[in-house]
């Protein structure tokens, strides 16, 4: 019975496996965050504030934690990241009223708080990286990685315009001993209309910290961890020491 459990559970696997490949979607580049990098979420956290923050919260995290995990002082922070006259003691919301953004967009932009832990962090990057001009669009933009976006590239000044570049191939199988081909248009890459103000390695460097600024607002607790954690397997390995001469004190006397 275990043995054809641990099969089937292979099998699922393997299947997700592949699936996950025959639908990876264009950009897929590999991207991990580092919320160790101090300079790189505050850079982060001033992208967010000045492109982001207009439309989405991220409503389960306060300004003043935001400001002290970042390293940043409270009077800068208020001063130039703050933009919606809240309190450095409130958590961060929009300026945008709901009902507003239900009339423009059909649907209020998500709160952002942890959008990391639910897509990941590869995703985010990706995502900010896969915006294009499609005139069919409501507000004229979609998104190679999540197609039918409803909101604009937010970073499309930073980046400029781009538009899709499609790759035809053509698929042959054999059916009852007829060749049947059919084609198939894949996106692969994007072509500048107008460029931007950044060349492509500074904008993926401005998504890097934004992404990365993200996955820190998903789990701020991460950083605690990362500073007590030395301290507390130090503390273990001590107690272990120990906890070891007072077993062997304990079995002498015992032996004897």
């Amino acid at each position: 019975m275990m043995k054809k459990t641990v099969l089937l559970l292979a099998g699922f696997f393997a299947v997700g496996h592949i699936q996950a490949n025959s639908g990876a979607t264009f950009p897929n580049e590999s991207y991990s965050a580092d919320v160790s990098n101090q300079e790189s979420l505050q850079r982060g956290a001033k992208y967010f504030m000045n492109y982001c923050s207009g439309c989405h919260s991220v409503e389960y995290q306060r300004y003043n934690r935001t400001f002290r995990d970042l390293g940043i002082p409270e009077d800068l922070g208020e001063a130039n990241l703050i933009f919606t006259g809240a309190r450095v003691v409130d958590q961060m919301h929009n300026a945008m009223d709901a009902e507003d953004a239900q009339q423009w967009f059909g649907k209020a932009p998500p709160d952002l708080s942890l959008t990391a832990r639910a897509k990941g962090s590869q995703f985010i990057y990706n995502y900010l990286n896969a915006f294009y001009v499609d005139d069919s669009r409501p507000l004229g933009f979609n998104n190679s990685v999540f197609p039918g976006a409803s909101m604009p590239n937010p970073l499309w000044q930073l980046q400029g315009l781009r538009k899709p570049v499609f790759e035809t191939t053509e698929h042959c199988e054999t059916v009852d001993g007829e060749k049947h081909c059919e084609e198939k248009s894949v996106l692969s890459g994007f072509e500048s209309i107008t460029e931007g103000e950044l060349n492509d390695k500074a904008y993926k460097a401005v998504t890097a910290d934004l992404t990365n600024f993200l996955t820190y607002v998903s789990d701020p607790s991460a950083l605690d961890r990362m500073r007590i954690g030395p301290w507390v397997l130090t503390f273990l390995f001590i107690l272990t020491i120990i906890f070891y001469l007072l077993k062997k004190e304990y079995w002498r006397d015992i032996k004897h």
